[in-house]
């Protein structure tokens, strides 16, 4: 979460070959998909993507479906423009987190639904501010600090995007604050870039 993709990808490169000797099916499917997510922070979408499916894969024929993964894949469909899809993903993760009482993932998959929401034509911005909002209370409330801060970022970038310059500043500000306390390096660099375009 901090953003070191490099020691990411090398570390769960080296955790597949262990959980495929051992056949930790379980495991490895969680294994491959993070490697998808280390790649999206390397911004290697394409590759992040083949990786998060081949973990779905995995999960979907142990018949062991978890909500992370759908998570993963609406935030790389997102990023790589493709919002039909992400909306798809970040609902199936909202409602097995729910199906399954898992609140955090459910405050997650809250966040990227309203972000996702917020990107689609016509912005709807008050379905994406109540989504984004009711994740970050959840993690605010589960006091998992990061993904909090990453939940501030989505609504400033949300109140950027449509023009709300004292609520986008508030909450960038919020979030910058976070992710400097904390290390969350590479979560800064598009926080300062928010931040200069909604000052200028």
């Amino acid at each position: 979460m901090k953003g070191d993709a490099e020691n990411a990808v090398k570390h769960l490169q080296s955790s597949i070959g262990f959980f495929e000797k051992s056949q930790a099916v379980m495991f490895l499917a969680q294994a491959w998909t993070m490697l998808g997510f280390g790649y999206h922070l390397l911004g290697e979408l394409e590759t992040a993507l083949k990786f998060m499916e081949k973990g779905l894969k995995m999960q979907v024929d142990i018949g062991f479906p978890v909500p992370f993964i759908h998570y993963l894949l609406s935030l790389v469909h997102c990023d790589s423009g493709n919002l039909n899809e992400a909306k798809v993903h970040a609902e199936q993760a909202l409602n097995l987190a729910q199906t399954s009482h898992q609140k955090y993932w459910e405050g997650m998959s809250q966040t990227q639904l309203g972000r996702t929401l917020g990107k689609m034509e016509g912005l709807q911005l008050h379905k994406a501010e109540e989504h984004i909002l009711k994740g970050t209370k959840i993690l605010d409330e589960l006091e998992t600090k990061p993904f909090y801060a990453q939940g501030s970022f989505y609504l400033g970038e949300l109140y950027a995007e449509a023009g709300q310059k004292e609520k986008a500043l508030e909450n960038l500000k919020k979030a910058e604050a976070m992710f400097h306390e904390m290390g969350m390096d590479y979560w800064l660099a598009p926080t300062k870039k928010l931040l200069e375009m909604v000052q200028i």
